[in-house]
């Protein structure tokens, strides 16, 4: 059976637990850790083809920002965050058909 071609959606996780669940829920969705703590947020991403995944924040691209930074398939790595790289963190997934699929986080480091 042929899989027919299907535009990207997105779902941003940490901890194993949904961050970003709905599109027409206009909560903002808040992680917090410590300053010190290894972040990880994974994006979940469907449609085919297989979307590619691209994760920035709040201005610029994270991997350009953070040295100690690791982007590895779908999952942003920061080992050791600062309080400086809190902030707004978004995955956009896009595979060519329809509008990209973007999701957001608000990490906050204390």
């Amino acid at each position: 059976m042929e899989r027919r071609e299907a535009p990207p959606s997105v779902r941003i996780i940490h901890s194993g637990h949904a961050c970003n669940v709905e599109e027409e829920r206009h909560t903002e969705r808040v992680y917090t850790i410590r300053e010190g703590e290894t972040l990880e947020l994974t994006c979940l991403v469907t449609g085919h083809p297989r979307p590619q995944i691209r994760w920035t924040k709040t201005a610029g691209s994270v991997s350009d920002r953070f040295h100690d930074s690791s982007v590895f398939n779908q999952t942003l790595n920061i080992a050791k965050i600062l309080r400086t790289q809190g902030g707004r963190y978004y995955c956009k997934a896009e595979n060519g058909l329809g509008s990209p699929a973007i999701k957001s986080i608000r990490v906050d480091v204390y």
